[in-house]
């Protein structure tokens, strides 16, 4: 007879990282949510070898390239009355907007994806500067997965962003 020990399940709030990152948060401006270094870490699983500054200055440049990719649509929510992202309204699967902003877990949608984004962003470049200069065949298939993981990792920063603009998922590659 053989028994299993199967552990507790924990609430999420008590969830804890291999590494303390304090209270460092990534901001970009009134509109866009903070983005927690912790939550991050949690969320994108992102272990302790990944310093905490590492982790900011990455995640500063996932941050960067996502509000450069909506800075236009931001500009339209402003000049409509929306000052956050969170009020600003989600878009319905054919392309109404919904107002109020649909909301899962008590926050907009748009939120989430922001967030998508960014963590999605900040992993696909942890991934890709991951690369080791070993040169052996085991090295190379290691480095071949992380290329594939960051792809799709790329993936879901370009549909997140599309999905906030309500604009249609398109991935095509042309040979």
């Amino acid at each position: 007879m053989s028994m299993v020990a199967k552990p507790r399940v924990e609430p999420a709030e008590n969830d804890i990282t291999d590494i303390d990152d304090g209270e460092e948060k990534v901001t970009a401006g009134a509109f866009w949510p903070d983005i927690v270094l912790r939550e991050l870490r949690l969320a994108s699983r992102i272990p302790g070898r990944t310093t905490t500054s590492r982790l900011m200055y990455v995640t500063t440049e996932a941050v960067a390239h996502v509000t450069d990719e909506l800075q236009e649509w931001q500009q339209q929510q402003q000049a409509e009355g929306y000052s956050t992202l969170a009020d600003a309204p989600t878009i319905k699967p054919n392309g109404e907007p919904e107002i109020p902003p649909r909301k899962i877990n008590g926050a907009s949608i748009n939120i989430h994806r922001y967030r998508r984004a960014v963590y999605a962003a900040t992993r696909a470049l942890i991934l890709e500067s991951a690369r080791d200069v070993d040169t052996t065949n085991k090295s190379d298939r290691k480095a071949d997965a992380l290329d594939t993981q960051a792809e799709d990792l790329w993936r879901d920063v370009r549909w997140a962003i599309a999905d906030i603009r309500g604009a249609q998922r398109i991935w095509a590659e042309l040979c």
